[in-house]
């Protein structure tokens, strides 16, 4: 394979999904222990899919395609350089790699998931508003394209918060460039002045600027 990490972030925007079911799916696609080959495995599990490489002649880009065992098992048997294609088989890759949004302690990373962050930010703020808070969250960014991703943060969030709290979880239709157009949309903002704190202010008088400044409408 080309060391390029483009192309697995390609692979990843492709073919990877945010599992509803983490410890059903990894059953579906453990292939047992060493010399067992479980049907599940043989047979995808629902879950392998094939990964066809771009060759940069043909096609710059890969292509995702349904698991097919039939073939897996006859390009094992083709000679280094019979077949025309490069093909990744990925399984539990698929769901794996999404799963450190919510549990980065699988890598080893000690920081909470998404939606232990989203529980932090509401702790900073006064119960009250934590319902109007709830009913209107937006995810943006392109890892909230993934399969299966506002639905697993609106379950995990649910759970985490008082059940007279009512979640929504909400995606734009274009999450990528939507911050950016909101960025760009304030900066044109008749009032901007009062919405914000200069890198002046903020050397002058510090954090607790912010908080005086929006918290007594100081600006306003």
């Amino acid at each position: 394979m080309r060391n390029e990490a483009y192309i697995v972030n390609e692979m990843k925007e492709a073919a990877c999904y945010v599992s509803l079911d983490f410890k059903g799916d990894l059953e579906r696609s453990w292939k047992g222990t060493r010399g067992e080959r479980r049907e599940s495995y043989l047979g995808g599990g629902g879950i392998a899919k094939d990964y066809v490489l771009p060759d940069f002649h043909t096609r710059s880009q890969g292509v995702v395609r349904d698991y097919d065992p039939a073939q897996a098992s006859r390009a094992k048997r083709l000679a280094v350089g019979e077949s025309s294609e490069d093909v990744l088989t990925l399984r539990n890759e698929r769901f794996t790699i999404p799963e450190i949004l919510f549990n980065p302690s699988d890598i080893g990373m000690r920081q909470p998931g998404l939606p232990e962050l989203v529980l932090e930010s509401l702790r900073c703020l006064p119960h009250g508003l934590w319902p109007g808070l709830l009913a209107n969250i937006l995810v943006v960014g392109g890892n909230s394209l993934l399969e299966g991703f506002t639905k697993r943060l609106h379950e995990e969030i649910t759970k985490l918060v008082p059940d007279s709290c009512i979640v929504r979880v909400m995606r734009p239709p274009n999450p990528i460039t939507t911050t950016w157009l909101g960025g760009a949309n304030m900066v044109r903002h008749g009032h901007l002045d009062s919405l914000a704190v200069t890198k002046q202010e903020y050397e002058e008088y510090g954090s607790s600027w912010l908080t005086r400044k929006f918290a007594t409408g100081l600006g306003s």
